[in-house]
């Protein structure tokens, strides 16, 4: 079982020094209560702050939100919990800027997350395959093994350390890409078929760098409010919500580069989510490719990455040709 703990301000999400740090020490030697919870994800929220100049509706909003905690979701298909609490240990200014874990406040946040894993119950069904309350006594035995001093707090964190190192290393380069399978089509996996495809940290890869990532994300969103839609009619009114005219504006680099980066992303995201790409988006991505690469070729042999992002073009080139009959 995995046990991810992120936190929430007005303006920020994500990992804590400290705060994460209470889900690798849950997770630690923890034993095996069943499948159907097999990632538990926690996310602590604070309130407070001060609204920046053009984000108040967004503290609204959150401020809003946060009135409703604690909430939970259960991912069932995916073997996923979500726990969501605010936290009474604070406001934001408690989380605020970066450094080194505390010891007091990894102390007293993990008391808090267990206190608040009660809820999970709740949400449980009698076909739900998950000893509950064994779990839960096994996380409120692990409040005893908490470090009482900065040395055994110090040995604590090597040990989380060298745990995800244990873990990473092994790992396939499939697992290492934490990919949730079950929200793509049962087929990407085999017709997109190397790790450089799904790669969310490579700049190269289709739907790595910013903009291919946010098609990815907003096609996920729209294609099943969308079904018997083109995927041309979702790439026109991104393009107008971005800016940018069809076809680009050749001397405008914004526009040229956001146009490039979509409609490969899209090209890719259609692989992924249907498990085909139209005809017409994968001519326009081959395309744009043929443009990156002219240009590159043209502008930049002197650039160090030059190789690289050459073969990574004409890797994409390729199964553009095979999966979208080009």
């Amino acid at each position: 079982m995995q046990i991810g703990v992120s936190i929430h301000t007005y303006n920020t999400y994500g990992g804590h020094s400290t705060i994460s740090l209470a889900g690798d020490f849950l997770e630690l030697g923890i034993g095996d209560f069943g499948t159907s919870i097999e990632e538990l994800e926690i996310h602590v929220y604070f309130q407070g702050g001060h609204a920046k100049k053009t984000l108040e509706s967004l503290f609204d909003q959150y401020h809003n939100f946060i009135k409703g905690l604690p909430s939970t979701k259960f991912y069932r298909k995916k073997n996923r919990f979500e726990l969501n609490i605010l936290s009474e240990l604070g406001d934001s200014s408690l989380v605020k800027g970066y450094g080194p874990p505390k010891l007091g406040l990894f102390i007293d946040s993990t008391k808090e997350i267990v206190a608040a894993l009660a809820s999970i119950k709740a949400k449980l069904k009698k076909g739900d395959q998950f000893d509950f309350d064994a779990f839960l006594l096994s996380m409120q035995k692990r409040i005893n093994d908490l470090p009482e001093t900065e040395e055994e707090f110090t040995k604590l964190q090597q040990l989380v350390d060298d745990e995800r190192k244990r873990k990473r290393d092994a790992m396939d380069e499939w697992e290492k890409l934490g990919v949730d399978w079950i929200d793509y089509h049962p087929q990407a996996r085999e017709i997109l078929d190397s790790p450089f495809y799904w790669n969310c940290a490579d700049d190269f890869s289709p739907n790595g760098n910013d903009t291919g990532a946010d098609v990815l994300g907003f096609y996920e969103e729209w294609r099943p409010k969308n079904k018997k839609r083109s995927g041309i009619s979702f790439f026109d009114n991104l393009m107008s919500d971005w800016k940018v005219s069809l076809p680009p504006d050749e001397s405008d680099d914004y526009a040229r580069q956001t146009y490039e980066d979509s409609i490969l992303g899209l090209a890719f995201a259609q692989l992924k989510i249907d498990g085909t790409c139209e005809q017409k988006i994968g001519c326009l991505a081959v395309n744009a490719i043929d443009g990156i690469k002219k240009r590159m070729t043209e502008l930049h042999q002197d650039w160090d990455l030059f190789e690289e992002r050459m073969k990574t073009l004409e890797i994409m080139n390729q199964k553009l040709n095979e999966s979208a009959m080009v």
